[in-house]
């Protein structure tokens, strides 16, 4: 179809190139443009891969034109530095908290066996439910309402935690937390990914979040070792003479509200500060997520005023079901073996997370200490997250997962064998490093083969796989190892595991034929029989 055939001007298709990133101004220049293709494309939230609207119906191009095919995608500033806000205080706020839950669940008296269960509670909690708030993200077209909802949800209940200590009280809030949250950090990855035009940045962003992990856990891990926990104050409370003379300056109801306000901060010290310094961390969270929110209705009502949403076209890509999305990853041979090492992962790093922490302490770790250590895990996968793109194309995601598992395997030794606590700094290098090139490879890989309209659901069984079935296992598993054997053990049997299975996964990958892990595509029936035919074994 020519281009005036289209119904389409060569200034209405500038201007269509001007919205996706591409060079209008030289195809103007040169009075040519390239045949259009109508595509029907549905992505989670309002920017969709090639900031596409909302709509179920939008107009792509797909052409083999050389010079739309080399130009580089400029993407919007304002865009790139709300991601970056966006990552660098959420995942600021989960740091201040999530590396000390165990430590904190330890302080109220609990042993190995009840730490591992609570651990387990949200990573499995995770995995049952996360898939159909990814599929109830991508049909509803509302995932900007869902997002909003699980997130203040889960921030609440994630609070409440605090208020008392008792198993089975807190088995409850967290599993109520983790049935809200589950969803959260994937919707904010396919945030993210939808509106980015080369998907290979990602990493460069993301690794702000790991930036804001470390800032909020060396933060807290300062105010812990600087504070004890005080129980709410009883009865009156004396202060010093000269503050009783400041505040007998003020009417009666503010005196009262600044007595109020000095038993709540006195009672927030210790342990208690954690929750207190996540709920200010999650504040810029939200505003971000606002902010986008606006910029997308923004944009949908621009491109509507502009007539760019067409009619849908006979031969267009429609969205897939999730039944059919669940089956065409069933008959992928080259997605199943990516989860399942993610799954593996996911485990290794349910042990690591529960019981880490808890070696330190018991080789001498103060709260400072462990901040510190966190703050290093953070700088350390800085680097990665930056390179991230370029080692994902070198060697694909099977072999950079295959890398992290044994980045796994010198970790477990590092926590067996430590004498001095400083030794585990090198294991939370080690940490950073595995994690970014991990999550960033792993999720520009899941979001590359996601079927059309899929793209959260498959960021959703990414998480799933990862901190959900398999963090679970790795906490229940490990704390019954811890229970039954101590904590050095528990690290030297996973060590010995994580070893055997990357030499069974490297002898497999040794006589596999052909792969898509260097050049992900979506994943469809055609491509699947395909792949699976050539995808031979020996």
């Amino acid at each position: 179809m020519t281009f005036r055939k289209s119904g389409l001007t060569l200034h209405r298709y500038a201007r269509l190139l001007r919205v996706r990133g591409g060079a209008a101004s030289t195809l103007a220049a040169a009075g040519t443009a390239p045949a259009v293709t109508h595509e029907s494309v549905t992505t989670s939230f309002g920017a969709a891969d090639s900031a596409a609207p909302l709509d179920k119906t939008t107009t792509t191009t797909a052409t083999n034109d050389p010079l739309i095919a080399t130009t580089p995608t400029k993407e919007d500033p304002r865009i790139l530095w709300l991601i970056r806000l966006l990552f660098l205080s959420y995942y600021g706020s989960l740091g201040s908290l999530l590396p000390y839950l165990p430590v904190y669940y330890h302080s109220l008296g609990h042993g190995g066996q009840i730490i591992g269960l609570l651990g387990a509670v949200k990573p499995l909690t995770t995995f049952l439910v996360a898939p159909m708030w990814g599929f109830l993200a991508d049909q509803s077209q509302n995932p900007f309402g869902i997002l909003k909802v699980a997130f203040g949800v889960s921030l609440l209940g994630q609070l409440l935690v605090a208020c008392h200590g008792d198993a089975v009280y807190l088995s409850v809030m967290v599993f109520l937390t983790a049935l809200f949250n589950a969803p959260v950090k994937s919707l904010l990855d396919s945030l993210a990914m939808s509106h980015l035009n080369d998907k290979a940045t990602y990493g460069r962003l993301r690794l702000y979040g790991q930036i804001g992990f470390g800032l909020g856990s060396s933060l807290v891990g300062f105010l812990l070792h600087r504070s004890k926990h005080v129980a709410w104050p009883k009865g009156e409370h004396v202060y010093s003479q000269a503050f009783e003379d400041r505040i007998r300056l003020y009417p009666d109801f503010v005196r009262m509200a600044i007595v109020l306000a000095d038993k709540f901060w006195t009672s927030l010290t210790g342990f208690k500060l954690l929750f207190l310094a996540h709920a200010a961390l999650s504040v810029p969270t939200w505003m971000c997520i606002q902010a986008f929110r606006r910029l997308d209705d923004k944009k949908q009502a621009a491109e509507r005023n502009n007539q760019t949403v067409v009619s849908h076209k006979d031969g267009s890509k429609a969205n897939t079901k999730m039944s059919e999305g669940i089956m065409l990853l069933l008959q992928n041979a080259d997605a199943l073996l990516f989860f399942f090492l993610v799954l593996v992962v996911g485990v290794s790093s349910g042990v690591v997370e529960n019981f880490a922490y808890i070696r330190m302490r018991e080789v001498g770790f103060s709260g400072k200490d462990l901040g510190l250590s966190r703050l290093i895990s953070s700088l350390a996968g800085a680097p990665m997250f930056w390179f991230s793109g370029s080692l994902t194309q070198a060697l694909g995601a099977d072999r950079v997962i295959v890398l992290s598992l044994m980045s796994y395997v010198t970790r477990f030794l590092i926590y067996a064998f430590m004498r001095n606590p400083y030794h585990g700094l090198v294991a939370e290098a080690l940490r950073g490093i595995t994690f970014a090139a991990f999550w960033s490879t792993g999720t520009i890989y899941a979001h590359a083969i996601s079927p059309p309209g899929l793209h959260a659901t498959m960021l959703m069984f990414l998480n799933a796989m990862y901190g959900g079935l398999g963090q679970s296992l790795g906490a229940i598993i490990g704390g019954k190892l811890q229970h039954r054997m101590g904590t050095v053990k528990t690290f030297l049997y996973s060590a010995a595991f994580d070893f055997c299975f990357v030499c069974v996964v490297v002898a497999y990958l040794s006589i596999r034929k052909e792969s898509n892990f260097r050049d992900p595509k979506p994943i469809e029936a055609s491509t699947t029989l395909t792949q699976n035919e050539n995808a031979k074994v020996g």
